[in-house]
């Protein structure tokens, strides 16, 4: 079972990535995780991504791919993957191997205001990366692991809302195209945790059910 799952900022691909990898014993990829590995190990390809990370620049696809490609090689001991987040542009789509995707599960929120506000009261783990919620843990500490939760620097409103565009503007075709080739799992993502995360499983099965795999 190889999924990829996408989604806007918001949307709970963080808090169900791993809860899938579990359910279906999968290799959990995150690919931002990958590219800050990368910077943090001085590996030869990591120092060419901190060329552009540390002038704001984005990382170009065809070295993103090139190291998500070398993790994707290897996944014994799983019935399969989970990629979280690729590919996120038609440029990464171009430069990935989509044929080896069963299937990709679309995270999808109509009302941007539900997104802004899980955005900007999000906390997360430093230490097991566990994703909460203000409201869920209001004294801001992780209750899997007791570490202090942190905001990420990054989710403020205009950082928030420039990510929705982008998502729309570039990510959407991405879906549009995994849609056309009967590959395409969509979850409404405005519901509860709970909810979300008992929908992605049962049309998840559902799909498999009558799609089985090779």
């Amino acid at each position: 079972m190889k999924l990829a799952i996408l989604g806007p900022a918001g949307s709970g691909k963080g808090q169900n990535t791993g809860k899938i990898a579990e359910r279906y014993n999968l290799k959990h990829v995150v690919v931002g995780d990958i590219v800050k590995a990368e910077i943090r190990n001085k590996t030869e390809v990591g120092k060419i991504m901190y060329e552009y990370t540390s002038v704001g620049k984005f990382v170009p696809s065809e070295i993103v791919m090139q190291v998500l490609d070398n993790q994707l090689s290897d996944w014994t001991g799983y019935n399969g993957y989970i990629i979280d987040t690729a590919p996120i542009n038609m440029d990464q789509y171009s430069k990935m191997n989509t044929d080896d995707l069963d299937a990709v599960i679309s995270l999808e929120v109509e009302d941007f205001n539900i997104l802004r506000t899980r955005t900007l009261n999000r906390l997360i783990c430093p230490n097991c990366r566990r994703v909460t919620s203000v409201f869920e843990s209001p004294d801001e500490i992780c209750s899997a692991c007791g570490s202090k939760l942190e905001h990420r620097y990054d989710d403020n409103l205009e950082t928030v809302n420039f990510r929705l565009q982008q998502y729309i503007r570039e990510t959407v075709p991405v879906l549009q195209e995994f849609e056309k080739q009967g590959k395409l799992i969509k979850i409404n993502a405005s519901l509860s945790k709970e909810q979300v995360f008992n929908q992605i499983c049962e049309k998840i099965d559902d799909f498999f059910a009558k799609k089985p795999l090779k």
